[in-house]
């Protein structure tokens, strides 16, 4: 990290938090879910009678007659008694769209954490890369330099010389390109938290520290598979249009429905007359040429289409825990692989460094052991972002939000 960044830099709690409140895609999926709220209202709703008031005032002359008045107040009140089941299969329906908005809003949650987590180790990596770059670039400026001297003394060919020259330029410019790739990713990390840009950007943390410890084995793959956010959903879907199935029978069934009238007429308001009424309606359906059947069987039709598409995601998913897993595992165990080559590559840089300032080994032993250490500090590097990333993809195929993060915290 640069000097002076440390005061400015995001810690990964900060980030969730920022992502959490401003990310647009998790917005979007609250208002959603706001919105089948809402329609999950208005079809319970269908359940209550309805009242409607009425007022009405008519004065009407002519050229031959007196003039007429007259007023009228009223109070209509229906109330649905029996739909078919209709209402029943509609606030269902209503009800599952709205749990499967909760988990829409869960898997966009999941898919945030998991590309934000993703962007944060990209940005902590190239900030360690520039550390790593800046060191290797001081010492291939050294060997350019040692290299001189012994060409200019007569130990040292005029190619060597050169060469060690142009690996020196190609360090250096490797420095600079990995400043300009923190600037693009400070961006793109920038996108993630809602909006929040800044260039450079700088994230706080270590990430040997971050390492996590031995993952354990996951267990039962089905189970989790079952209880992701996607299967949920997609489950939710289906149980949706297993309600439609209820309110598509309905036109099958008679309906009734009961309505009370109460009002007041008369010519003005000193004259006015009590009126009320009550009525029962019922309509039994008889033959709509096998519309009523048809639309029955559609929906069935329907429902096992969605039931076959969460069944075909479960099953997507089980064996896609299985890939992330073994990916996590894997990359977790070639951490220390990967610092076991580093630390024979330095050891072994050591070594060659002596040899060949005292004239027992040649340039191309002596370039080949440099190239090997710059080789594997990158490699270092990679494989502690890479155990990271994979353990962020397996945090996302089992669900795991940014409100969980935030919660465990």
């Amino acid at each position: 990290m640069l000097p002076g960044a440390a005061q400015n830099a995001f810690t990964w709690e900060r980030a969730v938090e920022l992502a959490l409140a401003h990310h647009p895609d998790l917005r979007k999926a609250r208002a959603t879910l706001e919105a089948q709220a809402h329609a999950r209202n208005v079809a319970l709703g269908a359940y209550l009678p309805s009242a409607t008031g009425s007022l009405s005032r008519k004065l009407a002359r002519t050229t031959t007659s007196t003039s007429t008045d007259s007023l009228a107040l009223g109070l209509d009140v229906e109330q649905p008694l029996f739909t078919g089941f209709q209402t029943t299969g509609k606030a269902l329906r209503a009800w599952r769209e709205w749990e499967a908005a909760r988990w829409a809003y869960v898997e966009a949650s999941a898919d945030v954490r998991q590309t934000l987590r993703a962007s944060f180790v990209e940005l902590l990596r190239l900030q360690k890369l520039l550390e790593v770059d800046q060191r290797i670039a001081a010492r291939r400026q050294d060997n350019a330099d040692l290299i001189r001297l012994r060409y200019e003394a007569g130990r040292e060919h005029i190619g060597s010389s050169l060469r060690a020259r142009a690996i020196a330029e190609q360090a250096a410019f490797e420095v600079r390109q990995t400043q300009r790739r923190i600037e693009s990713q400070s961006l793109a990390f920038g996108r993630q938290l809602g909006g929040f840009f800044m260039v450079p950007a700088f994230v706080a943390g270590d990430l040997e520290r971050m390492v996590p410890a031995e993952p354990a084995p996951p267990g039962d793959y089905t189970t989790i598979a079952g209880r992701t956010p996607a299967v949920e959903r997609l489950t939710r879907s289906a149980e949706a249009l297993k309600a439609s199935i209820l309110s598509a029978q309905s036109a099958l069934w008679p309906t009734a429905t009961g309505n009370v009238n109460y009002g007041y007429s008369g010519s003005r308001a000193s004259n006015l007359k009590d009126e009320a009424s009550v009525g029962l309606t019922v309509s039994v359906p008889l033959f709509k040429g096998g519309r009523n059947v048809e639309g029955v069987l559609e929906s069935n039709a329907e429902y096992r289409a969605a039931a076959e598409a969460a069944r075909s995601a479960r099953d997507q998913h089980l064996a896609e825990l299985a890939d992330r897993w073994n990916a996590f595992r894997d990359a977790w165990e070639f951490v220390a692989v990967r610092s076991a080559f580093l630390e024979a590559a330095r050891k072994r840089s050591e070594i060659v460094r002596t040899q060949y300032t005292t004239g027992l080994s040649s340039f191309q032993e002596f370039d080949i052991a440099e190239q090997e250490l710059a080789d594997a500090e990158n490699a270092y590097v990679q494989s502690l972002a890479d155990v990271l990333l994979k353990e962020a993809n397996w945090a996302q195929a089992q669900g795991v939000t940014l409100e969980d993060t935030q919660h465990a915290r």
